[in-house]
Order: structure tokens, then sequence, then C-alpha cells
């Protein structure tokens, strides 16, 4: 189409009166390449999530030191693990972390942490004593006699390591002394050194004043035991352990009340805990209130339902109150193993230390009373086969099989008879 000269003028006249659109163009491009250059990659891509800032480790560490002063283990045992998620290369993480599951009653768990935290610094002192510490305990709930001295003798060599490396360390010292009690009584000479080294290193140190009332307790002498128990428990009043500690000691210095108010002091710490709630009940056996005692007892058991020792406790109290049918109920659990009511799984416990023997020749009697004469004599001949030397179980099995008309009783001799010539 031809357009006229002055129609092509007008046309030509219009773009150039119209500057504000190519600025505005201009603006448009420049706006894109800002948005695809600077806040595109801001945005996160779609269903991809977002990550949230990390805790410092020592946030967690506060936070653990803080449950820890009011006796919440296993708050304080979370966060420390929370620290090491963060950090798994710091071995104080894992140093501390195994002293809260030592009071906390969770050993193997202990060695665990403290073998990492060796593994992570061999040559740390501390992490040497703390694992031989752990060991310690890991010793005395082995039932096997030649793994309990080897476990032993790996803790007496990682605290005389760990002595090496620092012998100036308070808390090394108490961990030495307690653990070389353990290894050799006859050393405590050198134990009760090694646990008073650590009061005056550091006066305020809970675990010198513990390793001291250890070592007294050790040897007998319980009423400094008791003193040192307490003076450690003014610097950590919230440490269910103490009370425990505490509490053994008023029963050995036989005063029950006083015993079972330290227990209490402990449940009420760790209501999930079975072990005060047992010496409960053993504190009140002891002085023949076993009506009490089953009561206790049956609270340990709803705790820790697998564990024979405390149905074995428990049937023992019962048949001392007379409650034959719930004993036999028990001590089966203790000596057979079975299912609970409740569907839980007890292994039976071999014969052993004397309050294992006394759960079977106590479970013996109880068949026996009850007319159940070929189990209860399967029981006391293997008694008899096993321990001929324990004059205790042999009379009780000898008084379960008078009972079951097996055996003739033994004539009480009469006092008033002639000898005969």
């Amino acid at each position: 189409m031809y357009l006229s000269g002055s129609k092509w003028n007008m046309r030509k006249k219009r773009r150039r009166s119209n500057p504000w659109r190519v600025l505005f163009l201009i603006l448009l491009v420049a706006a894109a390449l800002y948005f695809e250059r600077v806040v595109v990659p801001t945005i996160p891509a779609p269903f991809i999530p977002t990550t949230t800032p990390t805790r410092s480790p020592a946030s967690f560490i506060v936070e653990a030191e803080s449950f820890y002063e009011a006796g919440k283990l296993a708050q304080a045992e979370a966060a420390y693990q929370e620290a090491i998620e963060v950090d798994p290369l710091e071995p104080n993480y894992f140093i501390n972390l195994a002293r809260i599951q030592v009071f906390a009653g969770k050993y193997e768990q202990a060695e665990e942490s403290a073998s990492n935290a060796v593994l992570i610094e061999p040559n740390l002192a501390l992490a040497n004593a703390v694992f031989g510490w752990v060991l310690d305990f890991r010793a005395f709930e082995e039932k096997d006699a030649d793994r309990k001295i080897e476990l032993l003798n790996q803790a007496i060599e990682k605290l005389e390591s760990a002595l090496e490396l620092d012998p100036n360390s308070a808390l090394i010292q108490a961990y030495y002394a307690e653990v070389l009690v353990d290894y050799d009584i006859e050393r405590y000479d050198d134990a009760l050194e090694a646990a008073q080294r650590a009061v005056q290193l550091d006066p305020n140190l809970m675990e010198s004043h513990r390793a001291l009332g250890y070592i007294w307790e050790s040897t007998g002498t319980y009423d400094r035991a008791l003193a040192a128990y307490q003076t450690a428990l003014r610097i950590q009043s919230s440490l269910p352990m103490l009370y425990i500690s505490i509490g053994n000691m008023y029963q050995a210095l036989e005063d029950v009340d006083s015993a079972v108010d330290s227990y209490l002091r402990a449940v009420a710490l760790d209501p999930t805990n079975s072990d005060p709630l047992n010496r409960i009940a053993l504190a009140y056996a002891r002085i023949g209130n076993y009506g009490i005692a089953s009561q206790y007892a049956a609270d340990a058991v709803d705790k820790d339902p697998d564990n024979p020792r405390l149905h074995g406790n428990l049937g023992r109290t019962y048949f001392k109150n007379n409650e034959n049918l719930k004993a036999i109920e028990e001590l089966r659990l203790a000596v057979q193993g079975g299912i609970t009511d409740d569907g839980v799984t007890v292994n039976g416990l071999p014969i052993g230390d004397t309050r294992v023997n006394e759960f079977y020749y106590t479970y013996g009697l109880a068949l026996a009373i009850d007319g159940q004469c070929d189990l209860a004599g399967q029981i006391f001949a293997l008694l008899l086969r096993v321990l001929p030397e324990d004059e205790i179980v042999v009379a009780n099995a000898q008084e379960g099989l008078v009972i079951c008309g097996e055996i003739e009783p033994t004539p009480t001799p009469d006092p008033n008879a002639t000898p005969s010539s």
C-alpha cells in the first residue's frame, strides 16, 4: 500500500514523539536479567526441604550439665548424644556421656562410649581413666569368673596408664582408688591413699568423696563410709546412686528407717529404676516385715519384669509371708524361667551365689509344702550334688526331703538323756 508523503511523515513523527516506550522496554529487560541472575538462585527448588540452622555442641553441653545437676540423667544423656551428632570427633563428649551412663546404671552403653573416647584420642588420660572405671562396673555384672578377672585386669591397666599421663587429676585418682580396691582388696591401703589424694587435689569433687566412701565401705568401715557418701551428696544432691550407697550404709549399721528413707529418695529421682525398690524390700525382709517387703518387691518386678533375681526376691518374701502359691510362681520364674502373665520372657538363673542358691531351696520347700514332691526332689538332689559342702543348702534340702517323706527327720538330742556306757 502506498503512503503519501504526509502520512509517512506523520507516522515517523508519532514514533519519534514516544521515547517512554523505549525506556519501558529497557527497564523490562533489565528487570528480567536481575530476576534471573539474582532472585532465582535464592529460591529453593520445589519439593526439597529447607535446611535449619545447626545448634552448636556447646549449647547441648550446657543443657546436659544442667540436666545432670538436676538429677535428670536420661535427659543429660540425650543432650550429650546430640552434641556428639554435631561433633562426633570430640572425645570429651564421649567421656562425659560414659560418666552419665554409669550413674544411670547403663554399664554396657557406658563401655561403648568410653571406648569411643579412647579410639579418638588414645593418649588422653581421662579417656583411659573413665574406660577403666567403666570396665570395673562391667566386671561386677559378669557372672563368668574368668571373664570377670579379665575385665578387672583391663580396668587396672587403663587406670595405671591414665595415672602415668596425668598423676595430678583428682578424678583419675578417685577412679584408680575404686578400681584398685576391687582388683585387689589386699591393697586397700594404696586405694585409701589414692582416694585421700583425690580429696586433697579437689575437695569439691563429688567423685573424690564417693571414692573415699567406697574404700571405707569395701573394708567394712561403714560409719566412715556413710560420712564420706554424705559429703559427696552435699556436693551433688541429685544422684540416685549416692542415695542408694547411703541407704546401704544405714542398712549395714542396722538403721532400717534411715535406709528406707534414703532409698525412697532414690526412687523419687529415678522412678523407673527397680534397684532402690528392691533394696527397700530386702530391708523390710531383714527385720521380718515380709508383708511390706513383698509390696516393694512386687513394685520392683513391675519396673523390670524380665529380671529373674527380682522374681526370686519377690517369691522369697511371699514364702516367708506364708503365701505359698504366689511364692511357687515367682520362684519358678527365677529358677526355671518362663513367661509371665503379661507375656514377658524370664530366663532362669543357674546355681551360683548365696542368694540364687536360696531361691533354689526355697522353691523346693514351697513345692514340698504344696505336695509337688517329684519336682521338689529333683531340685534338692541337684543342690546336694552341686553344693554338698554348703551347710545351709544341705540343711534346707534335707528339711524339704523330710516334708516329702523321702528321709526320716534327724532325732533331736535329749539333753536329759543318760549317755550309754
